[in-house]
């Protein structure tokens, strides 16, 4: 069996966030264990509130998982303050393999790190990242670099390894232009990772989703340019195969093998009868 967590925020609507992450991690073929680092009172098309994790309580949790689990992997998603991002840096372990999402504001606009929060971020933790997967607006937000192209992405994918990370993964999804595509930058370089564009836009937990099977991945032995890769096509087909809420926004759906809203599980014809 191997091992990944996530470390990130729990969303009440199981669209993304800890929620999410797990569902990835499980469908990824690795089994996902998660630390709450902070909670969220949402659903569909809005962040209505969210509360603190006691930092104590998050470095307890890390460090209870790292006393019985050989985990092969660890992802940092939502993380809300300073205090949080300070927590998650220094327990989990410094050898340790990671993949951050430096999460700031959702989708919907609702800011989930604080200023203080991003200063930690980029001091405390992504010079422990062996991957940092911003979206375009993340990407340009942390690095001032104007995102428009292969080599703007360049640009802004060596700040962060300037800031420590080894590799970075620039996410296409906000650059119609880019046709899906997304960008890996590490020391050897620029790679394209191609796409497709699908017909739908606002899609809720495609972040959340494609770090956590970058994560799964990496626990299961690959690269890091193989694990994004991988990674890419398991969140395109989530999306494919993606849910529509009662508000008609889509959310990304992890268990798509499974289950998906063209399919059921059980039906009259193999239903069990006593």
């Amino acid at each position: 069996m191997k091992y990944a967590v996530s470390v990130a925020g729990s969303d009440s609507s199981a669209g993304a966030g800890l929620q999410t992450d797990l569902k990835t991690m499980n469908a990824c073929g690795v089994w996902g264990m998660t630390v709450a680092a902070a909670l969220t009172a949402q659903n569909g098309t809005c962040v209505t509130e969210s509360a603190n994790v006691e930092a104590s309580f998050i470095r307890k949790q890390i460090e209870t998982l790292c006393a019985e689990f050989p985990i092969g992997c660890w992802k940092t998603g939502m993380l809300n303050n300073a205090a949080t991002v300070r927590a998650a840096a220094s327990a989990i372990p410094s050898d340790a393999f990671l993949v951050t999402d430096p999460v700031i504001v959702s989708t919907s606009g609702s800011v989930l790190l604080d200023k203080a929060g991003e200063r930690a971020l980029c001091a405390e933790l992504l010079p422990l990242a062996l991957i940092v997967t911003p979206n375009i607006p993340e990407a340009e937000y942390l690095s001032g670099v104007c995102v428009t192209d292969r080599k703007s992405a360049y640009e802004a994918g060596r700040w962060f390894m300037e800031q420590g990370a080894s590799s970075v993964l620039i996410k296409g999804g906000h650059n119609e232009s880019w046709r899906g595509c997304d960008y890996f930058i590490d020391r050897d370089g620029i790679r394209t990772i191609e796409g497709k564009r699908l017909p739908y836009s606002n899609i809720h937990g495609t972040g959340c989703c494609l770090s956590s099977a970058a994560a799964a991945y990496i626990a299961l032995g690959k690269s890091p340019y193989a694990a994004v890769c991988a990674a890419k096509e398991f969140v395109t087909a989530a999306i494919e195969h993606s849910v529509v809420y009662p508000s008609g926004r889509r959310t990304v759906n992890p268990l798509w093998k499974a289950f998906s809203p063209q399919k059921r599980i059980l039906g009259p014809q193999n239903q069990d009868t006593d």
